[in-house]
Parts: C-alpha cells; structure tokens; sequence
C-alpha cells in the first residue's frame, strides 16, 4: 500500500521560517525535519561549493552526494558570502524576518561571521537560535562528528561481543538524536514564543545526545559497575537470552524471553532445567548465550521464527536493506518515495515516520541546487532585480538554475 499524504496547506509548521546555515547532519537534518513538518527552510550556503555536504560520503548521484540528497529535501537555496558585507546585510535582513536559526559552526566562528546569539537578538528578539555542536558550550575549538562522539562518549565500547573490538553504530547515531532533539528543541521554544513573545537559546551537542541515549545503561553501571560485553553482541545490562545469534544460515534476534518459554518453543527441556530463573538468567548470561547459540546455530533462521512466532517469542530476523525491503513486517512501499532530482535522477527518499490525522508529510522538493532559491530569497528581502544582478556581478551571491 502505498503512503497517503497529508495536504500541504494542512502541514504544522505553515508559516513558519527557518534559516538553515548548517552543514554536514547534525543541523541540516534538525532544519529537514521542520521542513517536512511545514516550514519554509532558506539553505543558507556558502557561494563557492555550497554547504560542506555537497562532497560529503562516497556515494554520488550526478555530481550531488547521497548525504546530501537525503538531509536536504523541502528547503530552498541561496548561495551567499557571508563575510562579504553586502551578503551579511542580506543575512541579517532575513535574520529579521526568520522565526529559527540553526547553525552547527565550529564554536566561535559564527560569533566571528557577525551572526552569533547576541548578534541576532539584538536584530530579532523573537528569533529561537538554535546551535549545535560536538562537545558543548566551554570545549573551545574543538571540532565535534559522529564517529567520535560515539567513541568519547563511551557508547562505542558497549556494541559487540566480547572477542570483537569496540564497533561504531552501522547509522549515525549521535547526529540522528542530536538532530531530533534540536528540532524538538526548536518546537518547545516556538510554542513558549506563542505565549512570551520572545526567542530563546536552544543548544545542543553530540556526546551529550549520546549520553541521553544511554541513559538506562548509564544509571544501570552507576548501580552496578563493571558490566562487561559477553559472548554474543548484546547488551551488558539486559539478562539472557537478549542478543544476537548465528543461525544455520544467517543472524536471528532475540529479545526479552523467559527461559523456560524459549526452552518450550525449541524442545529443550534442558535449557530450562540449568536456568530456571530469571536470577539464573542474569547471573549467568554468558553461559546462557554459549548453550542457547549452540542450540539456534543447528536450525535455519526462517524455519526459527515459524517456531518462535508461534510460540510468541519475541525474535526478528537480521536483515541487511535488501532483506528489510522484501520483510511485510516492515512495510517498506509505506515508508519511502521515489522523487525527481533536476541532476542526480530519480532519487530514494526515506518518509518522515510521523503521521498526522493518519496521513504522511510529503516530500515537496528533492534537495536544492547550489543558489536555486537565491534570486527568490533576495526578491522576498527587498532586492530588486537590479540589486541582485548586482550582487551577482560581484560574487557575493550565485543564482543556480532553477528546475522545470
């Protein structure tokens, strides 16, 4: 079944402006988000080469990388210099007008470019100024990404087994819930703004999205220190079975289940004969994985979770994206669309997985060319045609070409 729609004029955030002036994931995807709820997202983007994402990953599609593409749909271009002074008045013309700002800046340098929170305030005391980095406020310059947020945070240590090295997450993950709660962030102080009239700070950063992210195993190691990762990729602090097992032909989860219930189901009486609690369980997890792996390993994954469905454990097989496609429990043709882009084709697009009034938000427009939006940003900040040729001629702005 395909998705159904929620109309456009019918979208949350209708009305709603918001200036992108990040890069990467971390901002750009919070601003995606608005965007898909409704709001209208100028892509404020650096005149020469555009925001750092356009090179960004090892995938491309016509020139455009894949990162980009997904992190940027619903938002409008303008190609500007911000250190050229023409091009910050026009900033702060749309500062004025703006109800967000997001920028992921290395701490210091958007204070240095004349659009920092005291800067802005002053231009537009409804503004909510949202500011994301890697470490937070007092970590000086240094520069904050995913990969060592996961690292730093200690949330690196807890993936794997216990013969693997510490494993980065396969998605994101610091940008992810970074960017969710920049966007939730956002909301909160758009909904405060209603009843105030007044902007607010919004900041967040990486490790400590991280951090919120283990809250359960951060409060658990406080009480209990010393958890260790077993032999089968798991959690240190859920009690066996819980994790991942090889099957005779590939990988099969296992979630919370009594032991005796998963003895029952396989025809293992002696499972539940050496754990009979769920204390045992706990206690003695990583001789639980060894007996339970060894008894999954003789079986195919298919012919397991007839078995296990039925006996309502609660199992799911390991699907790599081809597998996750095909699987009618995912319910993939109600997840994406597939949506022109001017140069780089036919591109994927994964749905905001929202739904409101039982519909879906639509994608509206693939990610922007370079400048594609300028000459319309400009016009909507009081240039005249004359203006903006202007500017052209002098380099501070870039006009892309526009799609049909």
């Amino acid at each position: 079944m395909s998705p159904t729609f929620l109309d456009e004029d019918r979208l949350p955030l209708a009305g709603v402006k918001v200036l992108d002036l990040a890069h990467l994931m971390q901002g750009p995807w919070a601003a995606e988000m608005l965007a898909d709820l409704g709001a209208e997202v100028i892509k404020v983007e650096h005149v020469r080469g555009g925001e750092r994402g356009r090179a960004s990953g090892a995938v491309t599609a016509g020139g455009h990388s894949a990162m980009f593409l997904a992190m940027n749909r619903n938002k409008k271009s303008l190609a500007i210099d911000l250190k050229r002074p023409e091009g910050l008045a026009v900033a702060r013309d749309l500062v004025a007008e703006a109800d967000v700002l997001i920028q992921n800046f290395r701490p210091g340098a958007i204070e240095r470019l004349g659009l920092g929170w005291e800067d802005v305030r002053a231009i537009n005391p409804r503004l909510v100024y949202c500011s994301a980095s890697g470490y937070g406020p007092g970590a000086g310059g240094r520069p904050g990404q995913d990969l060592l947020a996961q690292a730093r945070s200690g949330g690196m240590w807890l993936v794997g087994g216990a013969d693997a090295p510490p494993a980065p997450a396969g998605q994101f993950i610091a940008d992810v819930h970074s960017a969710s709660m920049l966007a939730l962030g956002a909301l909160a102080a758009l909904h405060e703004r209603s009843r105030t009239g007044r902007g607010r700070l919004v900041e967040v950063d990486l490790v400590g999205s991280m951090l919120h992210q283990m809250t359960q195993e951060i409060v658990a190691e406080d009480l209990a220190p010393g958890a260790r990762r077993g032999p089968v990729p798991s959690s240190p602090y859920m009690e066996g079975p819980y994790g991942v097992y090889r099957t005779a032909d590939g990988y099969l989860a296992l979630s919370i289940c009594p032991v005796p219930d998963l003895a029952r189901a396989l025809g293992r009486p002696e499972l539940a004969e050496a754990f009979p609690t769920a204390q045992d369980a706990a206690a003695r997890r990583d001789d639980l994985a060894v007996a339970v792996a060894a008894v999954l390993a003789e079986r195919t994954t298919a012919d397991l979770l007839d078995l296990l469905d039925s006996q309502g454990i609660w199992c799911s097989p390991v699907n790599d994206f081809a597998a996750m496609q095909a699987d009618p429990v995912v319910g993939w043709e109600n997840r994406h669309v597939r949506a022109d882009h001017p140069e780089a084709g036919e591109i994927l697009q994964v749905l905001n997985p929202l739904s409101l009034d039982g519909a879906r938000l639509p994608v509206r427009a693939t990610a922007p060319l370079l400048g594609e939006h300028t000459a319309e940003v400009l016009a909507a900040a009081g240039r005249s045609p004359d203006q903006v040729r202007h500017l052209v001629a002098e380099g501070v702005v870039t006009t892309g070409r526009t799609r049909a």
